[in-house]
């Protein structure tokens, strides 16, 4: 039997041999591959490790929960895959090394037993994230991104503040506070406009990867929210006005992927939309001492979907040619619950266990259609096209058909994916 880890080291290894892989820039694709050699050996050690690990961190408790596990799994996942692509596709910088401190602070924040302190440990994480994406001439969407994730977090932490002082009473402002947080770090509408800026503005390979661990964190700290605080749930509007939020913002990221004007803003309007559809499996958990299992599956099920509607946008942003368009049309379908890929069980497991399975039925139809209809948009009409660069090109090529490979072989057993998050 694997001896199980202790807490803190398990946390921290990600971000040791972050430096490592800083230091490794020089060599093209080395600080990729370290990276997801790394991840990969966190996940191992992960679910090596004993159920309900605990320690302390600047005084306060560290649990890794069922939560809390499987949330740094889909993470690491993500972190994986993502370097995977990456190391395929090599962009400059020092993402990789960022990406698994990242995966460190994610571990973190879900664990630490004081709300305040995690919102400011998601803050750093989300400062960090987007000084290290790459730019395409203008940062006008990263700068929303770190306006938003600044004022989420001390949002989240003003409010947590407030509550801390009568857990079982309701608070005005606590409440208050913590619904402007958790609209602005979701990316719930009327906040979200930031996504499309990013998507347009920034790399999409490597903002997928972010956004796959950054909003799984948010989902699950705003659940920590409800379970620490119960009136939340119980005797505030929170769920129903969360309930509208996500069937405005579905029907909003639908009508942007509809009209999208090119195949990077397409990926990150749709991937949003896909993600803000997970918060219904979030409803009926607030409150509640655990997270319903559907929500895991569904987080960890976009990971590879969403990487590979990245780079499918980035080989058609270079190339109109057949390979380019299939992969963008099967990797736009897989996002929409194709039969056979990662998210239809997430989805027909969604329709089967929710209490009220008929609120998924329509914002799901929405974002279908505007998946299907964006697709034929930019395949017909075209849309925003790079200059040609076949290395490139090739390279985008190559990490989609593997992406897109991965994808299949998790759709047709999609009980690896539970394997998994066990």
């Amino acid at each position: 039997m694997t001896p199980s880890p202790a807490i803190i080291p398990l946390l921290a290894l990600p971000a040791l041999v972050a430096g490592l892989v800083y230091f490794l820039r020089p060599w093209e694709r080395t600080p990729q591959i370290v990276a997801f050699l790394a991840a990969v050996t966190a996940a191992y050690l992960v679910r090596s490790a004993a159920p309900g690990l605990s320690g302390d961190l600047m005084g306060r408790p560290l649990v890794l929960d069922g939560p809390a596990r499987q949330l740094l799994l889909i993470a690491l996942a993500a972190v994986a895959l993502g370097n995977l692509a990456l190391a395929i596709y090599p962009i400059g910088g020092f993402f990789p090394s960022v990406s698994l401190l990242s995966a460190s602070l994610v571990g973190v924040v879900a664990s630490i037993d004081n709300l305040t302190l995690a919102s400011l440990f998601l803050l750093i994480n989300g400062v960090m994230l987007a000084l290290a994406w790459g730019t395409r001439g203008r940062a006008r969407g990263h700068l929303q991104f770190l306006v938003a994730v600044t004022v989420g977090c001390l949002a989240l932490a003003y409010a947590a503040s407030l509550m801390d002082a009568a857990p079982d009473e309701p608070s005005r402002m606590g409440l208050i506070a913590f619904e402007i947080g958790a609209g602005l770090l979701l990316a719930l509408m009327p906040f979200g406009f930031w996504e499309g800026m990013l998507g347009r503005d920034a790399d999409p390979l490597t903002t997928s990867t972010a956004n796959l661990t950054f909003k799984a964190t948010v989902l699950v700290l705003v659940w920590r929210f409800s379970a620490h605080y119960p009136w939340l749930a119980a005797t505030s509007a929170f769920p129903q006005l969360l309930r509208v939020a996500v069937l405005i913002t579905v029907a909003y990221c639908s009508l942007r992927t509809a009209v999208a004007p090119s195949a990077r803003a397409y990926a990150a309007v749709a991937t949003q939309a896909q993600f803000t559809l997970a918060l219904l499996t979030l409803i009926p958990a607030l409150g509640s001492s655990s997270l319903l299992p559907v929500t895991g599956l569904w987080l960890l099920a976009r990971v590879p979907t969403s990487l590979f509607l990245a780079t499918a946008a980035l080989a058609l942003q270079q190339s109109r040619r057949l390979l380019p368009r299939l992969l963008f049309v099967f990797a736009g379908l897989a996002l929409a619950g194709l039969p056979g890929t990662p998210v239809f069980p997430a989805y027909l497991a969604s329709l089967l266990s929710l209490p009220r399975s008929n609120d998924l039925l329509l914002p799901l139809g929405l974002l279908t259609a505007g998946l299907v209809v964006g697709a034929l948009r930019l395949l017909w009409h075209g849309g925003e096209q790079e200059m040609p660069d076949p290395p490139a090109l090739s390279g985008a090529l190559t990490a989609a058909v593997v992406l897109a490979l991965i994808v299949l072989a998790l759709g047709l057993q999609p009980s690896r994916l539970l394997l998994y998050l066990s």
